[in-house]
């Protein structure tokens, strides 16, 4: 384990968990004297259909996650840290992994479970791939 980390990475999807896992961020980044860089990843895997339509969609779905990851910024004590915001689209656990190893962070923090039932049902397997995957350390986050 490290002494002290100095790049935080806290994934956010709108879940309890994933509120629970950016609370967590803060505190450890104000004990550390860290950067956060907060990541919002807007799965697109099960839209089927009208190409037209998903391309709807996924604007929907980013605006949404645009608008709920302000509000929780809005929320929290954030202005006492230096921090980067991303929206992106994809696959979450690639997109998590991938995105740490780019920005050389040093943790990962994250929620056990995700926001759909689908996700809570496989018991966070984002979270499970991260966890295995990362090449940082990775803190999981259970409500």
């Amino acid at each position: 384990m490290k002494e002290e980390y100095k790049k935080i990475l806290v994934a956010v999807d709108g879940s309890p968990a994933s509120n629970d896992a950016f609370n967590e961020a803060l505190n450890i980044a104000e004990r550390n004297d860290a950067k956060l860089f907060i990541l919002t990843v807007v799965d697109y895997k099960f839209s089927i259909g009208d190409p037209a339509f998903i391309n709807d969609a996924l604007k929907f779905h980013l605006n949404n996650a645009e608008i709920e990851l302000e509000q929780l910024i809005a929320n929290s004590r954030i202005n006492q840290f230096e921090y980067e915001t991303k929206i992106d689209s994809g696959n979450p656990k690639r997109k998590i992994t991938d995105y740490a190893v780019e920005h050389q962070v040093d943790l990962i923090v994250l929620g056990a479970t995700g926001r759909g039932a689908v996700e809570q049902a496989l018991i966070g397997s984002t979270t499970s791939y991260v966890v295995n995957n990362a090449h940082s350390n990775v803190l999981v986050v259970k409500p």
